[in-house]
């Protein structure tokens, strides 16, 4: 079922976000070799994370700018 909020199971990590790891419970997965769409370093590190509420995910991030490139 659908609530007012949207399905239970959306993940709430979006690109442009500030990588928080902490909140986040995020642990390290890959290496992407792919340019910052931010900042333009050309390095961008995976991770899988869990957000507030608990919906499990991937994100590529920033090692410089820790912005939110992607998720996958």
């Amino acid at each position: 079922m659908i609530n007012s909020e949207g399905p239970a199971s959306a993940f709430s990590i979006f690109a442009g976000d500030h990588f928080k790891p902490i909140l986040w419970k995020a642990d390290f997965d890959m290496e992407f070799s792919s340019e910052c769409l931010y900042c333009g370093k050309e390095e961008l590190r995976g991770y899988h994370v869990e957000d507030e509420r608990g919906v499990a995910g991937r994100v590529a991030v920033c090692p410089t700018c820790f912005k939110v490139n992607a998720t996958y």
